[in-house]
């Protein structure tokens, strides 16, 4: 097993242990804020939903390296923008309509009601969610740790998100106690302050980790054909694809034309220009397809074309 195969991996069990861990969670939060009539139990299971939804892109980002030719890169399908559509209404929908009951019992509060607040916290349940966020906040910290020890990129992404609304999670558990001690007006206070960091999470999610998954052109054929005509013995570059994002993964694929006195230095001209490439861009991984332009063919439909590296080869930047 080389290095790359390993670290994804590690990285692969990580987030599925990470995944497995926030579907507990969240099935504690959202039944037992049903059972109490917790809606800040409620209102963080919706900010789990998007943990959850988090590791799963990662997961994707992690297994995807499989697929050949290096398109994990530009792998945004339709399972994606659809679980994404769905996700978004149905926080939406479930957000609105938290609020709007949180708004309900603070109104009825404020007119003096004795009955306003519903939420009647079980000690069990208090427990069990305790305890199910001391595991995932201690398995975010181990996550934190090997994604530095593997220079996982991926497992990196989902810590970071995880570990940033960490002191919220926390916070919530200490809301839970207070409720507990009959604060129950604590419980649509905090739901209120909770549901607008849930759309900011989702943005953040949406905005540094399903960008990893996107099919649009990373750079310019333009500027990558700039830098590849540089190379002595490159007399023709043409079919230039890109995707990812500049500064963390690139895939870049070019079909290169060489002088026939270079065909025998191919390999080292393909290591030229991936330096030349990763030291203008940053990482990424280069497919470049070669031939002499004795036998060149506009369509490159010649048989004896070759690759540097082979399909299957080339650095992993995840």
């Amino acid at each position: 097993m080389n290095e790359g195969d390993y670290q994804r991996r590690i990285s692969y069990r990580l987030l599925l242990t990470t995944l497995w861990a926030t579907l507990l969670l969240l099935a504690v939060e959202a039944i037992g804020g049903w059972a109490c009539h917790s809606l800040t139990l409620m209102a963080e299971s919706l900010h789990t939903l998007v943990d959850g939804f988090s590791t799963v892109l990662s997961l994707v980002a992690v297994t995807s390296p499989q697929r050949q030719m290096g398109r994990e890169v530009w792998g945004h399908g339709r399972a994606e923008v659809a679980a994404t559509l769905v996700l978004c209404a149905f926080l939406g929908f479930t957000g609105i309509s938290l609020g709007l009951i949180a708004l309900g019992q603070v109104g009825q509060a404020l007119t003096g009601a004795s009955d306003a607040f519903r939420v009647v916290m079980d000690p069990q349940v208090l427990r069990f969610t305790a305890a199910m966020v001391i595991i995932n906040i201690a398995l975010g910290i181990y996550s934190g740790y090997q994604a530095r020890s593997l220079r996982s990129l991926t497992l990196k992404l989902n810590t970071q998100h995880f570990l940033t609304d960490a002191w919220l999670t926390i916070l919530m558990v200490v809301v839970l106690l207070a409720i507990w001690q009959n604060q129950r007006w604590l419980d649509p206070a905090f739901a209120l302050v909770l549901l607008p960091l849930v759309a900011r999470s989702l943005w953040r999610v949406l905005n540094e980790q399903l960008p990893m998954l996107i099919k649009p052109t990373a750079i310019a054929p333009e500027a990558i054909a700039h830098v590849v005509n540089q190379v002595e013995g490159v007399t023709r570059c043409t079919r230039i694809r890109s995707r990812g994002m500049v500064g963390r993964q690139v895939w870049i694929e070019i079909y290169l034309t060489l002088h026939p006195e270079f065909i025998e230095a191919a390999e080292a001209i393909g290591e030229q220009i991936d330096a030349l490439l990763r030291q203008q861009y940053g990482p990424l991984r280069t497919q470049i397809w070669y031939e002499s332009a004795r036998t060149h063919q506009d369509t490159f439909s010649d048989p004896d074309i070759t690759s540097y590296p082979p399909p299957s080869g080339g650095p992993d930047w995840h």
